[in-house]
């Protein structure tokens, strides 16, 4: 969590609370870090980390729009921000269709 917060505060995003979320809350199994978090000017965050050794192609993109519809009904609000975090390859149909839902894809933390 503290590389997380040293992430963000280098892309001038400083958080006042943060924390992780439990994968089981929201019925997944799936290989990713769930944090949901505010900042400073009270905007909420959604922020996922993902761990996978395959390519994240449109099927995951969906999985994850599942996810993150889950997440919401959890936390009791909306997410201004939702950043994916990830380290492996994107396909760009899969790029095209998050950017074009408001995500904010990240390659550079891993």
């Amino acid at each position: 969590m503290k590389e997380l917060v040293e992430y963000f505060s280098k892309k001038r995003v400083l958080f006042k609370s943060l924390h992780e979320v439990d994968k089981t809350l929201l019925k997944t199994r799936k290989k990713l870090s769930i944090f949901s978090s505010t900042d400073t000017k009270k905007n909420y965050h959604s922020i996922f980390i993902i761990t996978q050794k395959s390519r994240f192609l449109v099927k995951n993109a969906i999985e994850l729009e599942k996810i993150e519809y889950e997440l919401q009904r959890l936390e009791k609000h909306n997410f201004k921000y939702k950043h994916l975090i990830i380290g492996e390859a994107v396909c760009s149909k899969a790029s095209s269709y998050l950017k074009e839902r408001g995500w904010q894809l990240r390659h550079d933390f891993m």
